[in-house]
């Protein structure tokens, strides 16, 4: 059988295109010949190319086997980061828990990505391997361990209190091993204890857990995470369930979303801006963008109008007619803005005469022209010409 992927050069001595390296690789390139058959009208079909795809899978999954470790994504804690380690065992698969080496020693972690191949030049730093798959009597143990951090945290309040330092116990965690015990704490007041109350209190709990003791001070967002807790929203914290990475927030995104820019309002348990103000800010930037603003006079079915309120995710778009001070609700694609994701029919123009007919009975002539002529936004621009105008005089003086 002939090779399916022969050598980089032909026998004419014309380079040919370098070799795939993974399936998906040589489906693309299978793909980019296909389309370029297309455009120069030569024919397709009828090649004999299917009859060696599995062979050519089979090459390549060989070559893959060969050249890229099969590789294990682990998370140590539900909402923490994903690590991969490289593993010869081909029976894991998601939820199963592992044991591995890291830099604070041996921890048990949970299968997240099942084995799979990746390219090496994706990962950050060494690949270290899964020493090996945990037993039901491991995972007592880890109970067992869990239950004793539990009262790691009580007993380490209990000497916080009769001592009077000026810290609060957050949580405490084993090692897999049950030789090194973390406990977290945050500060209160601002207030610093002293290095040798710390010492005291670690030779204390040391002695008493028979291990070694590590304090590790947490901030606010950590805080939340670690204790987890209900949000505004009535579900679980992202940062205690699933979220990994805290995202960058500021009020702007709480501006862009029409939020009210209240800290008070717009800030979690830990009270810190919501982390979920960073989830549609992008979508929220995007459609703004191709919506009229607020105050925009724009040319509406109905005739001259100024906008006066914007459904952003709705894609509505509220303006008063100037003719007759009336409010009408159109989609943003009638007014020929957004992306028209909206299906809302058209207004028929017979409606809209009714419309003006109605507001014209409520309003006297006279009224209407008198508010035509005096709308508050138009009231406010004239004025902030003025100011301008006036500015401008007392800087050429």
């Amino acid at each position: 059988m002939a090779e399916l992927f022969p050598t980089s050069v032909d026998p004419d001595g014309v380079p040919r295109a370098p070799r795939p390296r993974t399936i998906d690789e040589a489906r693309a390139m299978a793909r980019e010949r296909f389309r370029s058959r297309l455009v120069a009208g030569e024919p397709v079909g009828g090649c004999g190319c299917d009859a060696d795809d599995a062979a050519a899978t089979a090459i390549l999954e060989a070559a893959a086997e060969e050249n890229v470790p099969r590789v294990v994504g682990v998370r140590f804690r539900d909402s923490g980061r994903t690590y991969y380690f490289g593993t010869e065992i081909t029976a894991l698969v998601a939820g199963d828990w592992v044991e591995v080496e890291t830099s604070r020693g041996r921890e048990a972690g949970r299968v997240v990505i099942a084995p799979h191949q990746i390219v090496l030049n994706r990962l950050q730093g060494e690949l270290k391997p899964i020493i090996r798959q945990l037993a039901s009597i491991d995972l007592e143990r880890m109970t067992h361990l869990r239950d004793d951090a539990a009262q790691a945290v009580r007993q380490f309040g209990v000497m916080v209190r009769g001592r009077h330092l000026p810290i609060k116990p957050i949580s405490a965690e084993f090692s897999f091993d049950g030789s090194f015990l973390t406990l977290n704490y945050a500060p209160k007041d601002r207030e610093r204890v002293s290095d040798s109350a710390f010492a005291d209190l670690q030779h204390d709990l040391g002695s008493m857990f028979g291990c070694r003791v590590e304090f590790r001070q947490v901030g606010q967002r950590d805080e939340a995470r670690l204790l987890g807790g209900v949000g505004r929203c009535g579900r679980t914290l992202c940062c205690s369930s699933w979220l990994p990475v805290y995202p960058e927030i500021s009020m702007n995104m709480a501006k862009t979303q029409d939020l009210p820019l209240n800290p008070t309002k717009v800030s979690g348990v830990c009270g810190r801006l919501l982390c979920c103000l960073s989830y549609e800010n992008e979508q929220y930037k995007q459609m703004k963008s191709v919506l009229p603003r607020l105050g925009q006079a724009i040319q509406s079915p109905a005739g001259d109008s100024i906008v006066v309120s914007v459904q952003v995710l709705k894609e509505l778009v509220t303006v008063r007619l100037m003719e007759n001070n009336t409010e009408v609700v159109f989609a943003s694609a009638e007014l020929g803005f957004g992306n028209g994701s909206v299906d809302r029919p058209a207004p028929r123009m017979s409606e809209m005469a009714e419309v003006v007919a109605v507001a014209a009975e409520v309003t006297s002539p006279g009224e209407a022209t008198e508010a035509t002529e005096n709308t508050p936004m138009e009231t406010n621009a004239v004025a902030a010409t003025g100011r301008r105008h006036r500015r401008r005089g007392r800087r050429h003086e």
